[in-house]
């Protein structure tokens, strides 16, 4: 069952990339106008916790400001994620997402003394060749600038994923969900004391208030996406649900080429001819392949691992 509950995961993580992309290409003049929005959104979506009547135990005040600080990190990562979509499409964006848990190895060797095995730099090496190799075949020209923002995208969500380990093994999960959550909408909001925000989003705010079920559909599937992925990983092998969730820029790629050929379809009456990334779909399906395998091998070594 926990299978199921995976692959829905990195099905909805693929369409909230696909609308992010939809979002900063037709939408925002800015990407990162997508950092202010989610967190309005999010905002938005928050109010109505306390009616729900769950439950939630603040963490301690030192760990509060953690919390915060974690969800700045995530904002500042998000501000990469949005520029490089602006550079790539959603699957290429998706793909480099994957490049974290070479980050998460490395850094963990430093800080906590992490025996890295053979099955890891057999992991690392795939992950590496898959990476360059979606760069290589991406149409884009600034292919490159694509992968260099989403390293650091990837880098951040390792200083995040860190942090959240030593939270969470401290106090209560929700509450300190909750906190982070907070820090990333007070952190995203706060870029509205500067004129630049405040006169772009002004400039865009009819376009956003248009588009405004999209913005809530994508926060909704966002939490969906999360809430599955946390349920796979509670009746199934972390290992293997981080593997099958390394699959999300699978499923863009095959995504973005239906619509497309739907929209081609649906102007035209006929089928479009496929351009010459939808060509290459074979070969990207391979190096996401790739990509899972090496975010298996990162993954299998067990505690033995740390001397």
């Amino acid at each position: 069952m926990w299978i199921q509950y995976a692959l829905f995961s990195s099905f909805l993580w693929a369409i909230v990339h696909i609308l992010d992309e939809h979002c900063v290409d037709n939408i925002f003049s800015k990407p990162w106008l997508g950092v202010v929005t989610s967190s309005g959104i999010s905002a938005g979506i928050f109010l109505v916790l306390p009616f729900l009547k769950i439950p939630v135990v603040i963490p301690h005040w030192d760990l509060l400001l953690i919390c915060l600080v974690t969800g700045a990190i995530v904002q500042l990562s998000q501000f990469f994620y949005f520029r490089a979509l602006d550079c790539s499409d959603s699957g290429t964006v998706a793909a480099y997402w994957n490049l974290t848990p070479i980050f998460l190895i490395v850094t963990s060797y430093w800080l906590f003394g992490y025996l890295i095995t053979g099955n890891n730099y057999l992991g690392i090496v795939l992950l590496i060749v898959a990476s360059v190799g979606l760069c290589s075949i991406d149409k884009f020209s600034n292919r490159w600038d694509t992968l260099y923002l989403m390293s650091i995208a990837a880098g951040l969500q390792t200083i995040v994923v860190l942090i959240e380990k030593y939270i969470f093994d401290r106090t209560e999960f929700f509450g300190a969900f909750l906190s982070i959550a907070t820090g990333i909408i007070i952190s995203g909001l706060s870029s509205l004391v500067m004129k630049e925000v405040r006169s772009t989003l002004r400039e865009d705010l009819p376009k956003i208030q248009q588009a405004l079920p999209v913005f809530i559909a994508i926060e909704l599937t966002n939490l969906v996406a999360l809430y599955t992925g946390q349920i796979a990983v509670k009746l199934g092998v972390p290992v293997l649900v981080s593997a099958i969730e390394a699959s999300t820029p699978a499923y863009a790629f095959g995504l973005s080429l239906l619509i497309t050929t739907l929209q081609g379809r649906n102007r035209q009456g006929v089928k479009p001819d496929l351009d010459e990334t939808s060509q290459k779909l074979p070969i990207k399906w391979g190096f996401v392949g790739l990509m899972m395998a090496g975010v298996w091998l990162l993954g299998t070594t067990e505690q033995s691992g740390f001397r």
